[in-house]
């Protein structure tokens, strides 16, 4: 994973100060975090740390992460969550709810993965939106609909985004950004604050990540 950078929404490389670890499951992605972990040696850790669990597995009623929320929670100090662009508003709104308590059952007897998933995702601090396909622009509408209903955390892209639709993330919500080193370039921090006229949403100018066009002839 040593070959991504995160930039934060000034355009400053954080990658040193960052202490974000991916658990490591068979639909990882590449680029989620600049470091991954798997669940034994997590386990087997001594010391709390910042872990991102795929947001899927935690919803589901089932399956290896949902069976070890309260062992994870135990040997973590911040939690995020990664979730693709397939990721539904609803699915959202029931990670919300769960951050906050309001979905929570009001049956003295609550369930005891209920209350694991309550109290773990109560610390929720990062969210990350990962974008498979460049022309997919959902992550856009995730990131806004998360900050509509009152998320606060940070919230963080990775994958197939471009150079140009860097300034209409940050308004969209988004805090820093997963960059693979081979695509940073020395004028990066322009991409931050410049927003393109030529953009448009359905093709957003088909730019290869973060090269810039040829100049035009006269």
């Amino acid at each position: 994973m040593g070959n991504h950078s995160i930039l934060n929404s000034d355009a400053v490389n954080i990658s040193a100060e960052d202490t974000w670890q991916a658990l490591v499951v068979p639909n990882l992605p590449d680029g989620i975090a600049v470091a991954e972990i798997h669940l034994s040696e997590l386990l087997n850790k001594t010391e709390r740390l910042d872990i991102i669990l795929p947001l899927t597995e935690v919803l589901a009623p089932s399956g290896l992460v949902q069976e070890t929320l309260a062992l994870i929670g135990n040997r973590t100090s911040k939690i995020g969550l990664w979730a693709d662009t397939s990721t539904t508003t609803d699915q959202l709104d029931s990670l919300l709810g769960l951050i906050t308590g309001s979905n929570s059952s009001t049956d003295t007897k609550k369930d005891t993965a209920d209350e694991n998933h309550i109290s773990l995702l109560r610390a929720l601090d990062l969210i990350v939106l990962y974008t498979p396909l460049f022309a997919d622009g959902r992550n856009f509408s995730l990131a806004k609909h998360l900050r509509l209903q009152g998320y606060q955390g940070e919230i963080r892209v990775a994958g197939e985004f471009g150079r140009d639709q860097i300034a209409y993330l940050r308004r969209s919500g988004i805090d820093s950004f997963v960059i693979a080193n081979e695509y940073l370039a020395a004028d990066i921090a322009t991409a931050f604050s410049v927003l393109p006229t030529a953009y448009s949403g359905n093709d957003a100018n088909q730019l290869p990540m973060f090269r810039s066009a040829p100049a035009s002839r006269p």
